[in-house]
């Protein structure tokens, strides 16, 4: 399945963070970097299988002893 384009409006400083990101992660576009974010809170919020979790760096949650 090939990517679809939307249309998002944030605001400036929400902008200027995601381009300062950019940079340090060396993403090509700001669309990558948003992408990684999405995808990262999405995991991080049990949106998506653990094998994507492990793949972005998110720790599968396990259940604790006695719960």
């Amino acid at each position: 399945m090939g990517n679809q384009s939307i249309t998002i409006s944030l605001p400036q400083s929400l902008v200027t963070l995601v381009e300062k990101l950019q940079e340090v992660r060396r993403d090509p576009t700001r669309s990558d970097t948003v992408r990684v974010l999405l995808l990262q809170a999405l995991a991080a919020m049990s949106y998506l299988p653990d094998s994507e979790k492990k793949a972005l760096g998110i720790r599968a949650a396990t259940k604790e002893a006695g719960s």
